[in-house]
């Protein structure tokens, strides 16, 4: 649990694949958006190549993600308990970070402020229609994606932004001139998703 004075809004960020609790901290100091602090949290599974994974197995075996849940949601509601509304929290993840923040945000009984899935994916996506709980259709989503991303195709947070409007979220998305990376030009596209909501 990170200690911080109370403000408008909260965004609980997390790293990409084999990334840590460090990945993205100098985000808060690049965008500088006001009244809004930040909480980085860090992946519960050890990569092989060192760092740590939302994600745990394989396609073969199937893949474990209870304990990336488990975190994730004691995060938001130990903010929730702090005196945070929930449309006053957002999650921002990138890579296997926004394949988390999507998943985690569907299944909820509630409605966040929105999330931001930066060049992430959804890998099973009929799974992912059907255990949708509706009563997260408030959360706001922004998807944004290089057009130059070799890890992972842009066209997949095409078919995320069509899943999501084919459920009736309000969804927006960005490609970008740019490959697999956090796309810093985004500050005014996020910006509108976090102050549209109080």
């Amino acid at each position: 649990m990170q200690l911080f004075e109370k403000k408008k809004r909260v965004i609980i960020a997390l790293h990409g694949w084999t990334g840590n609790i460090f990945s993205l901290k100098n985000l808060a100091k690049l965008w500088n958006f006001s009244a809004t602090d930040w909480v980085y949290v860090q992946g519960p599974y050890k990569a092989k190549h060192g760092g740590y994974s939302w994600f745990d197995g394989n396609d073969r075996e199937g893949w474990q993600y209870e304990k990336s849940f488990q975190k994730l949601n004691e995060q938001v509601q130990s903010l929730h308990n702090d005196g945070y509304q929930y449309n006053q929290i957002f999650i921002l993840g990138f890579s296997q970070g926004a394949c988390l923040a999507m998943e985690f945000m569907i299944r909820q009984k509630f409605s966040l402020g929105g999330i931001v899935p930066i060049s992430g994916f959804i890998r099973y996506k009929n799974e992912f229609k059907r255990e949708r709980n509706i009563l997260s259709q408030n959360t706001k989503i922004l998807l944004l994606h290089g057009e130059k991303d070799k890890v992972i195709n842009p066209k997949e947070s095409k078919i995320a932004y069509q899943l999501f409007k084919d459920l009736s979220y309000k969804t927006d998305i960005h490609i970008f001139n740019g490959k697999h990376k956090i796309p810093l030009e985004a500050k005014r596209l996020i910006q509108k998703i976090l102050f549209k909501n109080l």
